[in-house]
């Protein structure tokens, strides 16, 4: 299974916000989606989130609700992911 939407983490509802990060990611299959899902749905601060795995950037989008940059960074990097802003 792929997770190409973003998907509000408490109602599962397509979000349609327009204040999104997008980030360039290793983040390569349903393995890594199960490493990551834990740390972003408990994070407070994240909204909602998603991956595309369709693209060779595999972009990590996030709908921010009051978390830094710096600390979503921080807590991929600390779980062995490459994370860059594009």
């Amino acid at each position: 299974m792929k997770w190409n939407v973003v998907l509000d983490k408490l109602t599962g509802k397509r979000t349609d916000n327009a204040n999104v990060w997008r980030f360039r990611t290793s983040i390569m299959c349903n393995g890594c989606i199960a490493k990551v899902k834990p740390i972003l749905d408990n994070a407070e601060g994240v909204e909602s989130w998603s991956v595309n795995l369709d693209t060779p950037e595999r972009v990590l989008t996030i709908v921010p609700n009051g978390i830094a940059e710096e600390e979503l960074l921080t807590m991929l990097r600390g779980a062995g992911f490459t994370i860059e802003r594009i």
